[in-house]
């Protein structure tokens, strides 16, 4: 009885040992998952550190991105302004240029006799009398008319061609000797002639003026006969400037 007794109390204490072994086990696990939840935390916060820089980050490129687009269109407007001003004034230049070259209006003629052509104002009619002149004419009044000749520059002494000029212009006149026309109104505005001058005198009919003027490899004499009140010089000095080599 004595032995089962002690047994009794041994198999007791085996189970109450074994009980106390399995809450000491369920209460190391129930730290583990607390454990865990705080890393889980700690990983999360760390995430969300992550997750800024990673947003800032792109924002940073994205104002980056649209500065370098803001520099581009700048740098385009600004090439597009320097494009139009460039453009403009090439388009003043070739605009002066055509309207020395071709008279509104005007047809280009070239002389039979000569080897010239020029622009002629649909009021007026050119014809070649013999060679070394052509007759350029108002039709409705043909005593207001040019004379015109032309010469190889390579094989004329310009200040002799002037001599000579002037020698014809005052024989058109006995009451008169030839003057240097120098109103800048009444000179030619084509940067292409060379060497320009012209000389007038005053008849009863109204003012010769005779010019000479050196345009590329051709020397060119006109004489202008017009009324008192210059109704035509204007027009004969433009057509004259137009004359160039075929």
């Amino acid at each position: 009885m004595k032995n089962k007794k002690l047994l009794y109390t041994a198999l007791s204490a085996s189970l109450l040992l074994a009980a106390c072994g399995t809450d000491t086990s369920e209460e190391d696990n129930s730290n583990q998952p607390i454990e865990n939840s705080d890393q889980s935390a700690d990983t999360g916060t760390e995430g969300s550190d992550v997750t800024e820089n990673e947003t800032d980050s792109t924002e940073g490129t994205d104002a980056t991105d649209e500065d370098a687009a803001n520099e581009e269109d700048g740098a385009k407007e600004d090439g597009t302004e320097e494009d139009a001003t460039d453009d403009s004034e090439s388009g003043a230049d070739s605009s002066e240029t055509d309207d020395v070259s071709k008279l509104e209006g005007a047809v280009e003629t070239e002389s039979d006799e000569q080897n010239f052509k020029i622009q002629v104002l649909p009021a007026y009619k050119l014809t070649s009398e013999e060679p070394g002149r052509d007759i350029l004419y108002l039709k409705e009044q043909e005593d207001k008319y040019m004379v015109i000749g032309t010469m190889n520059a390579s094989d004329t002494d310009f200040d002799k061609a002037v001599e000579n000029m002037t020698e014809t212009l005052a024989a058109t006149s006995t009451d008169a000797t030839p003057v240097a026309l120098t109103d800048e109104t009444k000179l030619p505005t084509n940067k292409e002639l060379e060497k320009v001058q012209a000389y007038r005198v005053t008849s009863p009919e109204g003012p010769i003026t005779a010019m000479i003027f050196q345009k590329g490899e051709m020397v060119v004499r006109v004489m202008m006969y017009d009324n008192n009140d210059e109704s035509y010089y204007e027009e004969f000095l433009q057509m004259a400037e137009s004359i160039e080599a075929k």
